[in-house]
């Protein structure tokens, strides 16, 4: 369909508009309903958190790990993996990156050992006080996605459509050391 309408229009064109960035998917605080689109994360990676930082400018940062300059000012950066995902939690199935830490990653890796993650189904959300919240995941089987989602499976060819979109380490935005060095020195305003 080449033009849409209503709101569930507007939210299909929005996840089917092309875009240079990767859109991070928002762990919600009741379960949603995700799918793995591979067998393993695209992107992992070390996340320079500089809560430093004006108002309104860029907050995270990849590590370049060797003589990183931000390594002087934060010296533990977070592990960060990237998963594509397919979020199923409305109308139309959208494409959306999962980046998680270690421990989830570690829980889709025990995952894993039981066979293939791709077109595996899972319910995540987000648990915990305000200040120690953690991602919790757990696998769907696809027998239970009617009855207890309202979710009917998504057929080869539904799935298949993605394949073209999906994103790959290049899509993650690795600073220049002279960048990094610039957000390093800002530390000490």
């Amino acid at each position: 369909m080449a033009v849409a309408k209503g709101w569930s229009g507007y939210r299909r064109t929005k996840a089917n508009a092309p875009s240079q960035w990767t859109k991070l998917y928002k762990v919600p605080d009741e379960e949603g309903l995700i799918m793995l689109l591979e067998d393993g994360p695209y992107a992992s990676f070390l996340q320079h958190w500089c809560e430093w930082m004006p108002r309104g400018s860029r907050l995270s940062y990849v590590c370049l790990q060797e003589n990183c300059p931000l390594d002087a000012v934060d010296p533990k950066p977070a592990a960060r993996v990237r998963f594509n995902i397919l979020d199923c939690g409305g109308d139309t199935p959208i494409l959306v990156t999962f980046e998680c830490g270690m421990g989830v990653t570690e829980a889709l890796e025990d995952y894993s050992a039981d066979g293939p993650l791709s077109g595996q189904y899972f319910a995540v959300v987000m648990r915990g006080p305000k200040n120690n919240r953690r991602t919790q995941i757990r696998p769907i089987k696809i027998r239970d996605l009617k009855e207890d989602w309202g979710f009917e499976p998504l057929t080869e060819d539904e799935i298949a459509k993605f394949d073209d979109r999906l994103w790959d380490d290049t899509s993650l935005e690795v600073s220049s050391r002279e960048e990094l060095q610039k957000v390093a020195d800002a530390f000490s305003d």
